[in-house]
């Protein structure tokens, strides 16, 4: 049974229901879904959310699948404190993944005027956005010249019923990728997908180089193929077992407003120019899930903190061979801060472990680095 969102929170049913938490009765994606997300964040509580229920639409809602290192140990099986290792030994043997003709993704697909993301249960989370967003969409595409893929999460603001409004990272790849195509007047082939396995989640933000397919890496955090087959109205192959794919093409020369945001540092981004998608297809399974993020919480601080931490693990481990571990805590959004913890054999490996580790990573501002004592 290939690796999904279905089959993770059917194992967090059998074998940690206390970290599974069904919400039945009728919740709107707008602010409600948030309130009830608050409330338990308040104490401190890191449920798998599944709202089964979402006003005005039959798709259930899920929301925190990476809210606690327990919910990444589990999809990633190992014990907590060695996430870093095993994602780090995970991410260093991909696998090439596997095409197929007919997919679980494509049991319902839709183009043209069938297309409207009204339809979709997207959450407004404050009330500060303007308009609800895809938070949990990981943003796919190729590079015109290689065709290597690249794989990366991007807040998507819905403008109507097939336009999105997407922020891109100045420099990184899929920046990169538009910049190259609207160099030449040409729109760049996207699909966005919703709904996945947590070690989907995690792969796909890999620290990768430009030139390694990360639907590959991917394979290899989660020990298989990763099952892919082809998007009906853009080139590009898409994740088979995915709940749902939004198919589109980013617009050269053309920006919108985006915005206001709130975002994982607690405070609104304002509005700025950005760049728009034209929606071309909405492919999902006949009883698809709905997948959200929510900003600024402890799921999005949290999510990315893994594939960090191995790169910092392994970036240290070049200047200090006894490293033992790694954490970028809550407390520093998962960003900015860093403990590390080293078998310490002799005098000034401690400051050599700092020097290795700012340099390693771009957002770093303190980091705190202690004795092992196992």
């Amino acid at each position: 049974m290939p690796k999904d969102l279905r089959s993770f929170i059917a194992e967090l049913d059998a074998i940690s229901p206390e970290d599974l938490a069904r919400v039945t009765k009728p919740v709107s994606p707008r602010y409600e879904m948030s309130a009830i997300l608050t409330h338990l964040e308040r104490r401190k509580r890191f449920p798998l959310l599944l709202f089964q229920k979402p006003k005005d639409s039959q798709a259930p809602v899920v929301i925190n699948a990476q809210a606690s290192r327990r919910l990444m140990s589990i999809a990633l099986d190992c014990k907590p404190e060695d996430l870093a290792r095993v994602f780090s030994e995970r991410q260093s043997k991909p696998l090439v993944p596997v095409e197929m003709i007919n997919a679980p993704v494509h049991e319902i697909a839709k183009t043209g005027d069938e297309i409207d993301l009204n339809e979709v249960p997207l959450l407004t989370h404050y009330d500060v956005n303007v308009a609800p967003y895809i938070t949990a969409g990981i943003v796919v595409a190729a590079d015109p010249d290689t065709g290597v893929r690249n794989t990366s999460y991007n807040r998507l603001m819905m403008a109507g019923s097939r336009e999105l409004r997407i922020f891109m990272a100045v420099g990184r790849h899929l920046w990169t990728l538009h910049n190259k195509l609207e160099r030449r007047n040409q729109p760049l082939p996207i699909a966005i997908i919703i709904g996945v396995h947590p070690l989907f989640s995690l792969g796909a933000q890999a620290l990768t180089p430009p030139d390694e397919d990360e639907y590959a890496v991917i394979g290899g955090m989660m020990n298989e193929p990763l099952r892919l087959v082809r998007a009906k109205t853009v080139p590009i192959l898409v994740p088979a077992d995915a709940e749902m794919i939004i198919e589109g093409q980013i617009m050269p020369n053309l920006r919108r407003t985006e915005g206001p945001f709130g975002e994982f540092t607690g405070h609104a981004v304002p509005q700025e120019q950005r760049q728009v998608i034209e929606v071309s297809a909405i492919t999902h399974r006949e009883n698809y899930i709905f997948q959200d993020i929510h900003a600024g919480y402890t799921e999005h601080k949290l999510m990315g903190a893994v594939p960090r931490e191995a790169a910092l693990l392994k970036a240290v481990r070049l200047a200090v061979p006894t490293v033992t571990n790694v954490c970028m805590p809550v407390s520093g959004n998962c960003r900015f801060h860093a403990y590390i913890s080293i078998a310490k054999r002799t005098p000034g490996q401690a400051k050599n472990a700092i020097c290795a580790a700012i340099p390693a990573d771009k957002l770093l501002k303190h980091v705190v680095v202690v004795d092992d004592y196992n």
